[in-house]
Formats: structure tokens, sequence, C-alpha cells
């Protein structure tokens, strides 16, 4: 008996021991909610947690009928305890109905609590005013669309206008400073400005072609003499250059007006008229337009200060060509000078500077070549010529005819003696924009000057003989050039 007490107690001894160096259980996992009713898209749940695998990853999904919702997803870490909260926003998405809030940590310990959502009562009023508000605007564009764009056209060319109305208030302005510094008088300086601004010239008839660029000529020469004799008669202390510089100057302010006026003229016909396809050429034009108006608001200053511009090519190549040749007056506001190149007579005509002057270079190289009888080896033009979008500004080009940018009379009559006396036509350009050509000339444009001369003394060399004449024409503007 007592052997058997004695074992007995040894028995609960080691049951007690062991009891004490086994694993505690944990107690069963559960979740609870802050709430179990909610609205979709209205309110955040707290999900409470117990019981789980301490310091591990839960994740908690949202399931209905059995079915994990892919999004969204939450993942917390319990504490030490095996214990966690977790705030998740209910999906604005979600139907009415009843779903299942499910959290396992990475044991696979689960637990899981029943949440009741209803659909929200604001969304549907939402969605309507959403959709009332979208058809609205897509019918308005339907039956309005003709007029939003004639507004938006209109309200581009009024923007325009206003801008050209400045440039030509501007190029104006200079004008009229320039005129009081040449003598003009306060009093009627503004409308002397204002008639010349409003000269025109009217071609001649051209229904009979029979001398028309004989009669186009004459009327160019009386419009140089109005323009010239106008420029006299606003600024009177001005002489030579300078009363040729202000003259340019004055056509510059002069281009600037006309374009103003004549897009104010189709705007006001597209206002009278609330034609809609006026309003869209207008703007489709007006840019274009306001570029030249600010490429000939600055002309009107840079002609004023008497500055070579990129159309002097010609004539600069001519100096360079001549090297302090004696020069002698051929024609109106044109002159020549010989050298000798590569054992070659070369006669070299240009416009005579240094006031803002094209001259007459087709007359002046007519006039040489029936001066020589006839014995003229080859005509050869320089000038300045637009180049296109890309290309780059200074290329030097060459090709053959008259390169020469005049309305008609004087490339006729480099044509017509070089056809008489059966004279190759070569021209030589420098390539530039329409804003580099009547603007200070650029740097890029001024080096091409060896480049040019390098080319005609190649075609001299190459197309000519020993002791043939040729003729060599600098043709531009020769603002700023001797």
């Amino acid at each position: 008996m007592a052997i058997r007490s004695t074992f007995l107690i040894g028995i609960l001894i080691v049951i007690s021991l062991l009891t004490l160096v086994s694993p505690i259980h944990a107690a069963q996992p559960q979740i609870t909610l802050s709430t179990t009713k909610v609205t979709a898209g209205q309110a955040i749940v707290t999900v409470y947690g117990s019981g789980f695998a301490p310091n591990s990853n839960v994740t908690i999904n949202l399931l209905i009928n059995d079915t994990v919702i892919s999004q969204p997803a939450w993942v917390v870490s319990t504490n030490p305890q095996g214990s966690f909260s977790a705030s998740i926003n209910i999906p604005s998405y979600l139907t009415a109905g009843q779903y299942t809030i499910r959290a396992v940590d990475t044991h696979g310990d689960t637990a899981s609590a029943t949440l009741s959502v209803s659909s929200s009562t604001l969304q549907p009023s939402y969605s309507l005013f959403y959709n009332v508000i979208y058809f609205l605007i897509f019918f308005a564009l339907i039956f309005f669309q003709p007029q939003i764009q004639t507004m938006m056209y209109r309200s581009q060319v009024e923007r325009a206008i206003r801008t050209l109305t400045l440039i030509e208030e501007d190029s104006r302005n200079t004008v009229r400073q320039a005129a009081l510094q040449g003598g003009a008088s306060q009093q009627s300086v503004d409308m002397a400005i204002q008639q010349a601004l409003e000269t025109f010239t009217i071609e001649p008839v051209d229904r009979d072609p029979n001398g028309v660029l004989g009669r186009l000529d004459h009327i160019l020469n009386v419009r140089n003499i109005k323009s010239r004799g106008m420029a006299k008669k606003i600024a009177p202390n001005f002489n030579g250059a300078q009363l040729e510089n202000f003259e340019v100057s004055l056509e510059a302010a002069w281009a600037t007006h006309y374009l103003s006026k004549v897009i104010k003229h189709y705007y006001l016909t597209a206002k009278k008229t609330n034609n809609f396809y006026l309003y869209l050429q207008l703007s489709m034009v007006v840019p274009m337009v306001l570029e030249v108006a600010r490429i000939y608001k600055r002309a009107t200053k840079q002609f004023l200060m008497g500055v070579p511009v990129g159309d002097g090519i010609g004539p600069l190549v001519a100096v360079n060509l001549l090297k302090g040749a004696k020069m002698e007056e051929i024609e109106d506001e044109t002159e020549y000078g010989e050298v000798q190149l590569e054992g070659r007579r070369i006669l070299v005509v240009k416009a005579k500077g240094p006031g803002a002057t094209v001259g007459k270079p087709g007359k002046a190289i007519a006039k040489l070549v029936e001066m020589n009888g006839g014995r003229v080896a080859r005509i050869i033009t320089v000038d300045a010529a637009l180049k296109l979008e890309g290309e780059k500004t200074g290329t030097v080009a060459e090709g053959v005819g008259a390169a020469i940018g005049d309305p008609g009379p004087e490339k006729y009559a480099i044509e017509d003696v070089a056809t008489r006396f059966r004279i190759p036509l070569d021209a030589v350009i420098v390539k530039q924009s329409e804003e580099e050509a009547i603007t200070a000339m650029k740097k890029s444009i001024a080096d091409s000057v060896p480049v040019v001369i390098e080319s005609l003394t190649k075609i001299i060399q190459e197309r000519t003989n020993l002791g043939d004449i040729v003729v060599v024409a600098g043709i531009g503007n020769t603002a700023g050039i001797p």
C-alpha cells in the first residue's frame, strides 16, 4: 500500500512537471467588428483580432458567398500576444448584401465575422446628375457647335487685330520720331505721315501684253520719284543716305499699316455677315500676318539706323570683289567698276550706297553689254534668296538665270540683252529667311562673302577664256554698304 501511494505521487509529480515545460496552446482566433452594418463607400470598419500567432502578418479579405473579392485586401501585424486592430474602408462599388470579413495569419489560423452592407442612397442621384449634365453638353455641342467655333475664331482674330494695331502704331511712331529729327513740322507731321501711308500704286493693264513691262517700269519710276519727294517733304533736313534710309523706313511702316488695314477689313466683313468660314480663314492666316508685321516693324527701325541688312549680301560681295577700284555711275542710283580676275575683265555692278536703295542693275547690265558691243562672255548675278524652312542661313548655291527679285522690268532687261547677244546667265544665291533679308545682317550671312567669291572665281575660270569680259552684278539693298 505504501509502495502504491508512493508510485501514484511520483506519477502526479511527473505529470505536473510535464505540464510546466509543455507549450501553452493559444486561444481560438477570433475577430470582432466595430460595427456590423455599414453603407457602401461611406464607412470605415475597425477589425479587432485576438488569438492569432504572435508577431505574424494577418491578411484580411472581404468575401461574398465564400468568394474572395480580389480588391481590396489588407495586411496587418499582430503583437506579441497575437492581437491586432485594423481600420478598413468599405468600397463604394459594393452592392447591398451580406459580406464576410475573414482574417488569416501566416500559420493558417483563421477567423471571420459577418458584415451587412447597404447601397449608397446618394450614388444614384449623383449618377443621374452627371448623366443629365453630360447629355446637356452633348446636345449643346451638336446644336451650337458652329456658334461656339465662331466665337473662338472671332476671339482669336480680335486678339490678332489688337496686336497688329500695336505693331502699326509702333512703326508709325518710329517714323514720326525720325521725321521730327529730320525737320518735320510738329503740327503737320502726323497728317503728312498718314498721307504717305495711304499712297498706292496701280499696275498697268495686262490684257495687252505688248509693252506691259515698259509701262510697269514707267509707273515704278513715277512711284519712286513720288516716294522720294514725299520723304523729303516730311523730313526736309534729310539728304543723301539719310533721306534714302528714311524713305525705305517709311515704306516698311506703310507695309505694317497696309497689313493692319486688310485684316481689319476682312474681320469687319466677317462680323457684319457673321460668316463662320471667313472667321475660320482669318484665324488660319493671322499668325503668319503677325509674323510678317513684326518683321516690318523691326525693319522700320533698322533701316533708319543705316545698318547693312541681309539683302545687302550682293552689294557686299561686289565691294569685296572691287577691292577699292574706282566706281562710275551708269544708271540712276547704280554704279560699276572694273577689276582683273584670272586674266579676265570683270565689270562689277551694284547699287550706289550707303543709302538704302537697290538701284537699276538690270538696265546697268544691259548698258554695259551694249557699250562693249555685246562681247560679254558671261553675266553673273549675286543675290539673296529666300530659304526653305530647315535650310541653313548663309548657304551658298549656284544656278542659271537672272537672280534678281524685282517686279519685272530689271529682270527683263537682263534676260533681254542676254538673249539678244547669246550671253549665258549664271546665278549665285545666299539663302536666308524673309526676316533676315530686311533686318540687320547676321554673321552667318556676312561670312558667306568669301564662299561666294570662290564660286565666282570658279565659274569664271571654268566657263570663260583669258581676255573675256564678264559682268558680275551684286543685286540687293545697299543700306550701310558704300
